[in-house]
């Protein structure tokens, strides 16, 4: 990933133009699938790896995954893996490129198919840095969006065009729908809750979406998870944080408590956990600005939203879509003592937004049925014989 954006601007507008003319002329391989991302091999990039290959679509087709992190194990048939720079080069033969982190800079050519399905759905505003007023050319064949509600929102920050826009949910989500092994951590406690704090401080980019950062967490300090875990433990409560992959804790040591667990990216990668496979396992999510609430909200289980510190983030990120407020469909919590009064309503199953919140989730998601993997594929016309 470049770092630096005059460097980013100097290229794209250089060498990657010379590029995009090159793409125009050189045949493209209708039997290769790029699969390209610089931040792992996770996401939604992974799920449509995964699908590919329980399908067996690698007997048809060759299967190229350019990372920044380099894949060790062993590769199934027909599928290799090559690095970012090689990426590029193998992108201007590729007939199917698929993206969830990052993109390479070329226009794709007629007889390519590629598709942007970015890694979550609209609610943050997008990087002022990255902001784009007008209509352009696209550097994807499509762009999916979960529902038709966020198109204008992509229109704005993107400055894609509507025939670039393609509604189709998150490919991650489609593990939710199925059966698999749950994980033997989740089990005897009477509820499980995932905490899912948005990005504040990120370790590679330099930047925070809020100006003061005291904690991983909103509402509780750090020296505070001693005494929330003692809570916890007498309800029967297990609750897992999980930071956000970009999250800066270099200042601070993990911390697991007997019914408190703090994940760190890197931690929760040395468990082998899939976050969706976790997710699914969860009886709640407790987020802040994170849009991972609209894949939850699939699951129709209760969801808490933390915002006390929702003016310091308007002022700083702010929000892509206007009426924040009404699509956090769920508790909103400020202090402790709401946050506690969540968690003890959740233990007498109650759940006082489900109406309101099954509202909103017709709005935000319009397929809710676990084939976004297959839907995604179609769109980018990759087929095998049935």
């Amino acid at each position: 990933m470049i770092k630096n954006e005059l460097t980013k601007y100097i290229l794209t507008n250089t060498i990657f133009r010379l590029l995009s003319v090159l793409n125009k002329v050189i045949p493209k391989d209708d039997k290769t699938i790029l699969l390209y991302t610089n931040m792992g091999f996770r996401d939604n990039i992974k799920a449509i790896y995964d699908y590919l290959i329980e399908n067996e679509y690698n007997s048809t087709y060759k299967i190229l995954i350019s990372s920044n992190e380099k894949i060790t194990e062993r590769l199934p048939l027909n599928v290799h893996y090559i690095n970012t720079l090689n990426g590029v080069i193998d992108y201007l033969r590729a007939g199917h490129v698929f993206y969830a982190f990052g993109r390479i800079p070329i226009y794709p050519s007629k007889n390519q198919y590629v598709v942007q399905m970015w890694h979550g759905t609209p609610f943050k505003a997008p990087d002022k840095r990255q902001l784009q007023t007008v209509s352009r050319k696209s550097y994807y064949t499509s762009m999916l969006i979960s529902s038709d509600y966020f198109k204008e929102v992509v229109k704005r920050a993107q400055g894609v065009k509507d025939e670039n826009i393609v509604i189709c949910g998150q490919p991650r989500t489609d593990i939710m729908f199925r059966q698999f092994e749950k994980y033997p951590e989740l089990s005897g406690y009477k509820k499980v809750v995932i905490w899912m704090p948005t990005f504040r401080k990120s370790k590679t980019l330099g930047y925070a979406d809020i100006k003061e950062i005291e904690s991983f967490t909103p509402i509780f300090h750090t020296s505070d998870y001693i005494n929330l875990n003692e809570w916890l433990k007498k309800s029967n409560i297990l609750l897992i944080i999980k930071l956000h992959p970009m999250e800066d804790i270099s200042d601070f040591e993990s911390m697991n408590l007997s019914n408190l667990f703090l994940l760190s990216h890197s931690e929760f990668i040395s468990k082998k956990w899939n976050l969706y496979k976790l997710i699914a396992q969860c009886d709640a999510m407790i987020t802040d600005y994170s849009s991972v609430f609209y894949d939850f909200m699939l699951l129709d289980r209760p969801i808490a939203f933390t915002v006390d510190d929702i003016e310091g983030y308007k002022e700083g990120r702010g929000f892509a879509v206007e009426n924040p407020d009404y699509l956090t469909a769920g508790y909103k919590i400020k202090n402790k003592l709401q946050f506690y009064g969540f968690l003890k309503d959740l233990l007498n199953n109650m759940d006082l937004y489900a109406d309101v919140r099954r509202k909103v989730n017709m709005i935000v998601n319009t397929y809710n049925d676990g084939q976004q993997c297959k839907r995604t594929l179609k769109i980018a016309n990759i087929y095998i014989e049935e």
